[in-house]
């Protein structure tokens, strides 16, 4: 008798104890249906699925094979999803479940790729440089305006302190500008009756001076604005920045004493409003600041501000954020920035942030905007690859040519998104509950830096962990945070973007975390005048002197050519220093550091607009032809076990328990032992439940494996990346010296509307031979998919998948192209694919000699089997199908097979003949009498199947010749029922529908068969056949049933009914519409005697108590009725079994209160009562 142990998490100490011998299975159990952990135990429902296995660690035992059983259940054993959420149980879309050991033993590496080079503010891969200063022109026009003489003139003098201000004109600094009011009660003095006394007069004004105490000092492009206002004080978070005029513009000397500057455009005063003035410059190269005299007047009587830096890119650039701090958010968020788009090159398809979580799914993104014109906000994922999202469609002059304020904000606890433009809410949405889990961060690109580069300028980057409301919002968008903010506390990433050179940008939060800028991010700084934030309030005001009057001027326009030394590059040189044989990934190290300046065989000489008009020739010193250096980031190994995508719901009901497929994985017993890390991700290892355990059967396999390697670590890959290798590129591999065979197993899925739906070719080739050692399509049927029907397109073929399946498995035998020892190359690859991507998984595994000279096996039972991979060819009452399998060395040719099911005394027996080579397997059906199906039981059976006398000698290994499988009896149909079929409106020729029908006895004659039916047609026919077993086949020419939603071709409906005088007689057996390709149906039809014979099947109701699902079994014999009443006697259910024969019925009662209950089942002939507890 064969032994069971199962063993939990906690095998390792049964192992140490409990002797296992051959034949014995030995089940270690990872993950559950209901038990959701995150490796520490914690039940979460985001991120990878993670636990611990413990799998056999005794050395002297050796496993016949390991069987991975593989269960899914809907969701939280829900199965009533009408679509559209994928977040119930069996939700509306498909995802990849990729199982992975995990061993950190071993090491797995990716081929990845940087630059020898990294040149500050430059994109490309030829840099010129000189290593002398490079200077670009300007070309303005300024004013310059001086008294020839004075007819008349009235001076108003404001202001007598004698305190030096210094930040007037800071001319150490590039650019700046600040701005005082003056009062209109300074301005004019009036008696009580409001008659002048002194001071300005409702005129224009004509020039003004300022007294400097300091040395003189040179100020470029000083500007001078003036504006009438109302206000008395200055407001940093609202600052004035329109509506003034300017009056003075000119490159200007100010030197000690006072310095009169006269207006080239006079201002008109009101007499009644304040004055503000505002004084600007741009490219000072001063190292020193004019003293100018000033007084204390009252708090905020003027501002300045020289924080004129920002970051300009370009559509090619990144900045990647440290997301060690972000990782603290989980349902509440702000991002704020500045920001001026490029109107010339958006809209199109731009992110401007992307944050990804620890699996790679979207957690928060900003498409700012897309090429649609519109603001895309996502935000929150609950860790699967759907997001939370609010967009609104936006003018271009709300994103592109002006400096705006945008604020995003999330509260997945209220359900609320919201957008702010500057300070005021400018969309939002409800109902958003998805949490946040940011595990990677990037700022002007896609997370991953390869796409949907942003163009623009940026500054003042801000990440809060709470919702800011839009009263601090718009209080602190135009100033530097400091520790006043009342939300400073939750400020977990701060980048100004002030630093103005270098590839770092500071993080200004408690955090301290800094971010890197990749590519040709550029340092900018604003133009003094169009400064906008950032002002600094003061109590200090210049003093002044206004003039007013009547001049003999001189005026003249100069043509200033403005010399701008260019920023000077910060050159890098970098190289690899390998770290094979460790975990560690090749460092990248900096061989030289030097500033040279970019050269590009000119400077340019711009004028008033903008345009070149000058080119002059610069001297190029070299050329940096920047290359691309490859190393490889390592990992431990992650064997990719199993592949699975869940089915497209809508539908699907997999039962309480679940259904189970069975994968052998014996290839990996060199991995499965010991402590190891179990994991799946993917997007789907959440979507529904899962019960995953491991099935060691003991006893000696076919031949030993010795070694799993994984050529690549399993990865998704654009095709183009593939095609280049730069991923998946050529890998040399030793092969293992006292190994005697070698296999390569290939799991590729393609995906992305070219990748999916596309069949392509795909190929392995082995030390570069031409053609490629092996080259297959990847592509799956999936009209047949034994899990039907589903929602959404589950019926379109696929590349290398279906919903609901386990990808396709290649396997290559590569013995004969490899010698032991010796290396070779391996090379994956993909003829040119359009835009898809392919998730590929290439392993070698290498064997030893055979264990066995003559032996053979049962590999599957095809049929009775109740498994799902074969539900489509089940139940059966014909003849069993099974595989056989040579696993002997020597070549099989002759094989007796006995078989029975449950307690059958004579089994029957079948000789094959053939010629199969070693683990070569052949399909055999196996004749049975008439007599072969009367063992049938109520409850369970069990079909049996058993090889002997290999070749007519002896096998040498028993313990793998008798297979079993649970199966399920045929259902018994009267011998006269009547068919309905209506056909769609699809159409193989012109009216003939794509869909047919055929009956056929247990010998294969063809009893009935529709012929052509026509389109869009209702048929009614009588069936009439004598006792014994048939075979109902539909088969629809084009894949797609009579009631498929996406074909437009209408709905049908196919039915065996007690009477064929209407299709909406009581029914024998309604089939299913949405079938894909074909329907395949056996049943039985018995004598009034073997009825008879039947009277005496017990009807039995189980699990009983239960907490959701019944099943009821019994005789039927059409008039019979079911009813469940509560314990008051009160009617639950009722329900008609119109049916005759055996019935196995399931009824959900898990909406029930808990209590007790009776079921009654009563016909013509009996009446039976059984007591239900309902838990």
């Amino acid at each position: 008798m064969k032994k069971l142990y199962l063993v939990c998490i906690t095998f390792f100490l049964c192992n140490n104890i409990c002797a296992q011998n051959t034949g014995d299975t030995i089940i270690i159990q990872t993950f559950i249906h209901d038990a959701w952990t995150d490796g520490n135990g914690n039940s979460t429902g985001i991120g990878v699925r993670d636990t611990i296995a413990h799998f056999p660690t005794d050395t002297s035992l050796t496993f016949e094979k390991i069987i991975m059983s593989y269960n899914m259940r809907c969701k939280d054993n829900v199965s009533s999803n009408p679509g559209g959420n994928s977040r119930i149980g069996c939700g509306a879309w498909d995802y990849s479940c990729h199982t992975y050991i995990h061993d950190s033993t071993r090491i797995d590496s990716i081929l990845s790729f940087t630059s020898d080079y990294i040149i500050t503010d430059f994109s490309g891969s030829i840099y010129n440089y000189s290593i002398n200063p490079v200077f670009n022109y300007r070309k303005f026009l300024q004013y310059n305006v001086s008294v020839d003489s004075i007819i008349n003139e009235d001076t108003t003098f404001i202001g007598s302190g004698t305190y030096p201000l210094d930040f007037v004109i800071e001319a150490d600094k590039i650019s700046g500008k600040s701005q005082f009011i003056y009062k209109s009660d300074e301005l004019l003095e009036v008696d009580s009756l409001g008659a002048y006394i002194t001071g300005l007069i409702n005129d224009t004004i004509n020039s003004i001076s300022i007294n400097v105490i300091s040395n003189p000092q040179d100020i470029d492009f000083l500007k001078i604005k003036m504006k009438l206002t109302t206000d008395s004080i200055l407001n940093p978070s609202d600052p004035h920045l329109d509506g003034f005029t300017q009056v003075y513009y000119s490159n200007t000397v100010l030197n000690q004493g006072l310095n009169r500057l006269q207006f080239y455009n006079p201002f008109i005063w009101d007499s009644s409003s304040n004055i503000i003035i505002e004084f600007s410059f741009t490219d000072s190269s001063n190292s020193s600041i004019p003293q100018i005299l000033s007084g204390s007047i009252i708090d905020s009587i003027g501002m300045y501000t020289t924080d004129a830096d920002y970051i300009q890119l370009s559509g090619n650039e990144s900045i990647e954020v440290n997301p060690s701090a972000l990782a603290t958010i989980d349902d509440v968020i702000t991002i704020s920035f500045w920001a001026n788009g490029d109107v010339n090159a958006l809209p199109s398809n731009t992110t401007l942030f992307e944050g990804l979580d620890s699996i790679g799914n979207r957690t928060v993104n900003l498409h700012f905007p897309w090429s649609n014109g519109r603001i895309y906000w996502d935000c929150g994922n609950n860790g699967t690859s759907t997001y939370d999202r609010i967009d609104k469609a936006a003018n271009i002059n709300e994103y592109t040519g002006i400096w705006s304020h945008w604020a995003f904000t999330k509260n997945s606890n209220t359900g609320s998104m919201k957008i702010y433009r500057n300070g005021q809410l400018w969309h939002s949405g409800t109902g958003k509950t998805k949490t946040i889990d940011i595990d990677s961060f990037k700022i002007g690109s896609n997370a991953l830096s390869s796409s949907s580069f942003w163009h623009g300028k940026i500054k003042e980057f801000r990440v809060f962990n709470q919702e800011l409301d839009a009263n601090i919002i718009q209080e602190w968008m135009n100033r530097r945070l400091d520790s006043s903010h009342i939300n400073y506390s939750d400020l977990v990433a701060y980048y100004p973007f002030n630093e103005g050179i270098g590839n770092i940008a500071n993080d200004n939060s408690q955090f301290n975390q800094q971010a890197i800028l990749n590519g040709n991010c550029e340092w900018k700084t604003t133009v003094g005048e169009n400064i906008n934030t950032f002002f600094k309030t003061t109590d200090f005001r210049p003093n002044i002197s206004l003039y007013q009057g009547e001049y003999i001027l001189v005026s003249t326009q100069d043509t200033i050519i403005d010399s701008l030394q260019s920023k000077p590059n910060i050159v890098t040189q970098r190289a690899v220093f390998p770290n094979y044989g460790t975990m560690q990934n090749d460092s990248i190290g900096v061989v030289l550091i030097d500033t040279l300046w970019q050269s590009i065989s000119y400077t340019y000489i711009y004028d008033t607009s903008g345009v070149i008009s000058i080119l002059d020739t610069v001297h190029i010193n070299g050329t940096i032809n920047i290359d691309e250096l490859n190393y490889y980031n390592r990992y431990p190994m992650s064997f990719q076990i199993m592949s699975f995508v869940t089915p497209y719901g809508m539908g699907v009901d997999f039962g309480e328990f679940g259904e189970s497929w069975h994968f052998d994985v014996t290839d990996y017993a060199p991995i499965l032992k010991g402590k190891k890390r179990i994991t799946v991700g993917g997007g789907g290892q959440w979507q529904e439940d899962l019960d995953i355990r491991f099935l060691f059967i003991v006893g000696t396999p076919p031949r030993d494996v010795l070694d799993m390697q994984q050529i690549w670590r399993p990865q998704s890959k654009n095709h183009s990346t593939i095609l280049s290798d730069r991923a998946f590129e050529p890998r040399s591999n030793i092969m293992l010296p006292n190994a005697s065979s070698y296999k390569i197993r290939s799991l590729i899925t393609g995906h992305g509307i070219d990748g999916e739906f596309i069949p392509r070719n795909h190929y392995l080739n082995i030390d570069g031979s031409n053609p490629p050692t092996s080259s297959w399509q990847v592509w799956t049927e999936c009209a047949d998919n034994p899990v039907y029907p589903q929602g959404g397109t589950w019926i379109y073929d696929r590349a290398g998948w279906c919903p609901g399946q386990p990808t396709d498995l290649k396997e290559l035998d590569i013995t004969t192209l490899v010698n032991p020892g010796q290396t070779h190359t391996f090379d994956y690859g993909v003829t040119s694919a359009g835009s898809s991507n392919y998730w590929v998984n290439n392993q070698l595994v290498s064997y030893s000699n055979p264990n066995f000279s003559l032996d053979a096996t049962i590999s599957e039972v095809l049929s009775p089997n109740d498994n799902i991979e074969f539900s489509r060819k089940n139940p059966i009452c014909s003849n069993p199908k099974v595989l056989i399998q040579n696993t002997g060395s020597t070549a099989l040719i002759s094989l007796e097979i006995e078989y029975w099911i449950n307690n059958s005394l004579i089994p029957q027996s079948y000789s094959w003949s053939g010629n199969l080579d070693f683990l070569e397997e052949a399909e055999v059906e196996l004749p049975v009498s008439p007599s072969f199906w009367q063992s049938l039981d109520s409850t369970q059976n069990v079909f049996y199947v058993k090889v002997m006398n290999p070749n007519g000698g002896v096998d040498e290994y028993s313990y793998n010749d008798l297979r079993e499988s649970n199966f399920t009896p045929t259902p018994i149909y009267p011998s006269f029922f009547g068919l309905c079929i209506q056909t769609n409106s699809g159409t193989s020729l012109p009216f003939i529908s794509e869909t047919s029908w055929d009956i056929y006895d247990a010998s294969g004659n063809n009893i009935y068969t529709s012929g052509s039916l026509s389109w869009g047609t209702q048929y009614r026919d009588s069936i009439l056949l004598s006792p014994g077993c048939y075979r109902f086949e539909v088969k629809d020419t084009d894949d797609d049933g009579l009631d498929f939603w996406a074909n437009n071709d209408g709905s049908g409906v196919i039915r065996f009914l007690t009477t064929p005088i209407s299709c909406n007689a009581p029914p024998v057996n309604y089939f299913e519409a949405d079938f894909g390709k074909y329907i395949f149906h056996e049943f039985r039809v018995v004598s009034t005697t073997a009825l008879e014979n039947l009277e005496d099947y017990p009807w039995k109701i189980y699990p009983n108590p239960t907490n959701g699902i019944l099943s009821i079994q019994g005789l039927s014999n059409y008039n019979n009725s079911l009813r469940i009443y509560n314990k008051l006697g009160e009617l639950i259910l009722y329900e008609k079994l119109n049916f005759e024969g055996v019935i196995a019925k399931k009824i959900d009662i898990s909406q029930l209160p808990a209590g007790i209950y009776f079921v009654h089942i009563e016909g013509s002939k009996e009446k039976v009562i059984k007591k239900l507890v309902k838990l």
